[in-house]
């Protein structure tokens, strides 16, 4: 082989090692996005349950997703008709208790949640942990966002009552004497026929 062949041939074995080499690192650098991916995923706690209310008349489920800040969803629907839904936060960390058992922590807000009078209305009501008595109130749940449906309103509207209009006829006015209009209209020979024209014409006003 001559001496052109074989550096024709080392270039191309040094273009075909560049080629793999990039391939490699391309690949490399997929599996590490990959694996921060996973790991970023993994960082999100979620919990869920269900429970009843209003004399088993509605059921709810609810969804909390979080690290250090929790925020739970809740969705109750009846049998039949519209329902509502509703958004809770919380900082769960930061009753002393919670790393310890943190299941019975989510426990006890489950049992809270199907025990709660005002749910998903009143801001002031707590989603709260026995555990988690002498936390701050961060570590209990509270009302942050409510879209809760109202169902449709049973007040009666006032129904007209059919009343006839207030007569707006005036009567007749009294009927004067045109005697006095007729001699003056129409001279003393014709006066009793203009007094009648004149009455005949007030008659037909009324």
């Amino acid at each position: 082989m001559s001496l052109r062949g074989i550096f024709a041939f080392l270039l191309f074995l040094a273009c075909v090692s560049q080629l793999i080499l990039t391939a490699e690192c391309t690949r490399g650098a997929r599996r590490k996005g990959r694996r921060q991916e996973r790991r970023g995923d993994n960082n999100i706690n979620v919990m869920k349950g269900k429970f009843i209310i209003n004399d088993k008349t509605q059921q709810c489920t609810w969804v909390a997703r979080g690290e250090d800040k929790y925020t739970m969803n809740v969705t109750c629907k009846p049998g039949s008709g519209d329902g509502f839904t509703c958004k809770y936060t919380a900082k769960p960390a930061t009753c002393a208790e919670y790393s310890s058992n943190p299941k019975g922590y989510w426990k006890q807000i489950a049992r809270s949640l199907q025990k709660q009078k005002k749910l998903c209305v009143d801001p002031r009501a707590l989603i709260r942990a026995g555990m988690c008595k002498r936390a701050p109130l961060d570590a209990h749940f509270k009302l942050t966002e409510a879209s809760q449906k109202k169902p449709p309103s049973t007040e009666k509207t006032p129904t007209a009552t059919n009343t006839p209009p207030p007569d707006t006829e005036q009567g007749c006015t009294e009927r004067i004497d045109h005697r006095e209009l007729a001699r003056e209209k129409c001279g003393d020979s014709w006066a009793s026929l203009c007094a009648f024209l004149f009455t005949v014409i007030q008659s037909g006003d009324c």
